[in-house]
């Protein structure tokens, strides 16, 4: 894919300054492959839309996922998204301290190094 992303070129200044001014969040991504980030996260918003998973499951997983990684753009996106599909305050605060859960069971098992193989073989 980044081949070929590669071989259609980057667009012109004029046309990058008009994206970046309909949308200021498109800054984030290079000329070269601006066009394709586009498609990709309005392709993407099928995950939520779309799919066999109803919305606001998928934004309350969404939510879990952004808590773990800290991320400070997307906790509030998540969170009012998850609320306006359906979601409950006490739901959303469930799906953050199930992260918050499968966290800190990864830090114990992995500062201690527990071995994975023996790991796995519990779980049978």
């Amino acid at each position: 894919i980044l081949f070929f992303t590669l071989l259609a070129g980057s667009i012109s200044d004029k046309e990058y300054k008009k994206i970046i001014a309909e949308d200021p969040s498109n800054a984030v991504y290079p000329k070269v492959i601006i066009k394709e980030a586009i498609k990709y996260a309005e392709d993407s918003k099928a995950l939520y839309n779309e799919s066999e998973i109803p919305k606001k499951y998928a934004e309350l997983i969404a939510l879990a996922v952004s808590t773990a990684f800290k991320c400070q753009y997307c906790i509030p996106y998540h969170k009012n998204a998850a609320l306006e599909a359906g979601a409950t305050e006490e739901e959303v605060k469930i799906a953050i301290n199930i992260a918050a859960d499968v966290a800190s069971g990864s830090t114990l098992l992995y500062g201690n190094e527990y071995d994975l193989e023996t790991f796995k073989k519990e779980l049978k």
